[in-house]
């Protein structure tokens, strides 16, 4: 079992990305599993109490880093089915990085031209279908369709 990465050179960014996202939601898990379990024993470090639950938390967010490390860096694990899919996920972020990579990204003068032409059509649009609206509340009122 090695544990080399798989293509180590290309996709840092996106895996880093992805690497940080999940770490982030895995904190957010570990911290709500604390929560739920609610062991109330606890132990005295540095006088302040310490509950158990504190170690089952830690250990959860250990677990899932470790696997998000080998989701994300494609470690070979040595199992095969493992390994196919940990390869299959860093292949997009790859690949998601080199799209990325393609993108004309708008200057500060397109985008804010781009942006204006966005509003105007979206006020002009809520206008028409104000309009429309009242148009048809007035024809089913006098249809008697609708209250007055």
């Amino acid at each position: 079992m090695a544990l080399s990465p798989y293509k180590p050179t290309r996709g840092l960014y996106a895996r880093g990305a992805a690497g940080a996202a999940l770490l982030v939601l895995a904190l957010f898990a570990s911290v709500r599993f604390f929560q739920i379990i609610g062991i109330e024993k606890s132990f005295y470090f540095l006088a302040m109490p310490v509950p158990y639950g504190v170690f089952w938390a830690g250990g959860l967010f250990a677990v899932l880093a470790a696997l998000i490390a080998v989701f994300t860096v494609g470690s070979e694990t040595g199992w095969k089915a493992l390994d196919g899919r940990t390869h299959a996920l860093v292949d997009l972020l790859i690949d998601t990085e080199a799209e990325l990579q393609k993108v004309s990204w708008p200057n500060r003068e397109e985008l804010r031209r781009s942006t204006t032409v966005v509003i105007i059509c979206i006020v002009v649009l809520g206008g028409f279908l104000a309009v429309v609206d009242l148009i048809i509340s007035a024809l089913m009122s006098g249809l008697r369709v609708l209250p007055r």
